[in-house]
């Protein structure tokens, strides 16, 4: 029984970080990828003056960092590595 508490716990845990994430930075991925739906990925991420290879890449990496990794991700794995480690102890 306290197995199912422990999942319940996990689960609960990581919707309230998926929806916390969705309202503070899920609603703008919806404007950001609309953006590269009219303009393309380079032009969204360039802007009207082009850029190089590098800072394209290196701009697109920072944006998916700053957006999914960072806030989403990164939590989600620490919240499944602290509940894994607690059932081993």
């Amino acid at each position: 029984m306290e197995r199912v508490g422990a999942w319940s716990k996990l689960i609960l845990i990581s919707i309230a970080i998926v929806v916390v994430w969705f309202f503070l930075f899920g609603i703008r991925l919806i404007g950001y990828f609309s953006a590269i739906n009219e303009k393309g990925l380079r032009a969204t991420e360039c802007g009207t003056q082009g850029c190089s290879d590098a800072v394209f890449f290196l701009s697109t990496a920072w944006t998916f960092s700053f957006f999914i990794v960072i806030p989403l991700i990164i939590p989600l794995v620490l919240v499944i590595y602290w509940s894994l480690k607690k059932k081993s102890s």
